[in-house]
């Protein structure tokens, strides 16, 4: 039986790069994943064509147990890294707000090019073969000793694949319709590693069917989200300003997508719908004196919604008839509405999860501590970045970095 080098279990975009940067450095390389095709999952990101990398991007962008680890392997990957490699594979991109770098053509095609670049690195594929009957190597393996040598060793379909060193590049199990899973990271953990359990990040909010802004599904508008978590608030969103969409059952885009990362249940969602428009100096401004507060509001933002926000005492008043506690009232109704959301749309709604192998058990090569010769990338590690980019950029970059540690190659330095 043929020993390879290094087997690499998941063929998503960390699977892919690790896999040609490793042949590329000279290993002999095996690349299995449960799908008939690499990259599947991919093919939905950024609404199909792929948010692939951010113009900004440090560990703030990330929500992991690890913030120095990452702050490493970012620098070692920065942005230009991800559109070098855009470059190479002829596939046209352009920047969006937020510094969002997205790809013109459909995400897939960025799977399907290394795809064929493993394929001429003579990288050996095992499709449609889910990994099972792990064993490990009696002792730690390492490349270039004579004898036998202790391998790992599973079951791909009908074959046993070998090998000195082994990388786990698994998903999380967000959007379980495109065959995501966590078995992955399971195995891991039987093998004796810290995991963070999964919960569903980026991910739209449910509100209780009496909250006081139901019925407003279809409207959007850019507002500043926000926390309250025991009994403090907070505004992670490095972003600040995102928009919001009423649906039938709550709120998502993109300022709510970022809040969840840290929502959890008896958290209050915090918004300010007007962000850059401070309602008292509104108020203050003569032209509006004669104004009936409520068409103050419907200016700046859409009727349906500045009826549901403006307190019903208020809404037929002028706005100059408004006493100072009155004026903060109003102020308070529109850049602190304060809702208690009643869930999540779950992980089969969700762009992705938190949680998976903890990093503080890794070294900063992303090898295990438990086990010499295993190795993590991509998703199943317990890094999820917000939106705009950071996780597929994540999953290039942790690739790319075990493949340089497979080879031998120096680890970034902090």
């Amino acid at each position: 039986m043929f020993l390879y080098d290094v087997a690499i279990i998941g063929a998503g975009p960390s699977g892919l790069l690790c896999a040609r940067n490793a042949a590329r450095r000279g290993l002999s390389v095996a690349l299995v994943d449960s799908h008939d095709r690499p990259g599947v999952k991919l093919s939905l990101a950024g609404g199909g064509r792929g948010n692939f990398t951010n113009r900004t991007i440090t560990e703030a962008h990330y929500l992991t147990d690890a913030p120095d680890v990452v702050r490493t392997v970012l620098r070692a990957f920065p942005c230009e890294r991800v559109l070098d490699l855009l470059r190479e594979l002829c596939l046209p991109f352009e920047e969006r707000d937020f510094g969002q770098i997205f790809g013109l053509r459909p995400a897939a095609f960025l799977a399907d090019r290394l795809a064929v670049q493993c394929d001429d690195e003579r990288v050996d594929f095992y499709l449609g073969c889910t990994a099972r009957g792990f064993s490990l190597p009696a002792s730690s393996p390492s490349f270039g000793r004579s004898g036998e040598e202790a391998a790992f060793s599973f079951a791909a379909g009908e074959e046993r694949v070998s090998a000195r060193r082994l990388v786990l590049a698994g998903g999380s199990p967000a959007f379980p319709a495109a065959g995501s899973s966590d078995s992955l990271t399971r195995l891991a953990a039987s093998w004796g590693h810290d995991v963070e359990p999964f919960r569903p990040v980026l991910v739209p909010l449910v509100m209780p069917g009496d909250w006081p802004l139901s019925g407003l599904e279809g409207i959007s508008l850019n507002v500043r989200a926000g926390l309250r978590k025991n009994g403090q608030d907070i505004r992670p969103d490095p972003a600040g300003i995102r928009s919001l969409l009423f649906t039938h059952r709550g709120v998502s885009g993109p300022a709510v997508l970022v809040a969840s990362c840290w929502w959890q249940s008896g958290d209050e969602l915090v918004l300010d719908f007007l962000p850059e428009l401070p309602v008292l100096e509104l108020l203050n401004e003569k032209e509006h004196g004669r104004l009936l507060v409520r068409n103050l509001l419907s200016r700046y933002m859409p009727a349906r919604l500045a009826d549901a926000l403006c307190p019903e005492d208020l809404a037929r008043r002028k706005c100059a008839e408004l006493g100072k506690k009155d004026r903060q009232r109003l102020a308070d109704a529109v850049h602190r509405f304060r809702c208690r959301p009643s869930g999540t749309e779950g992980l089969k709604k969700a762009e992705a999860a938190a949680g998976g192998v903890r990093l503080s058990g890794l070294t900063r090569r992303l090898e295990s501590r438990k086990v010499p010769g295993l190795y993590f990338c991509g998703e199943m590690l317990n890094v999820t970045g917000l939106l705009g980019g950071y996780n597929i950029h994540w999953a290039l970059a942790s690739g790319e970095l075990v493949s340089s540690a497979l080879a031998g190659e120096r680890a970034p330095r902090r």
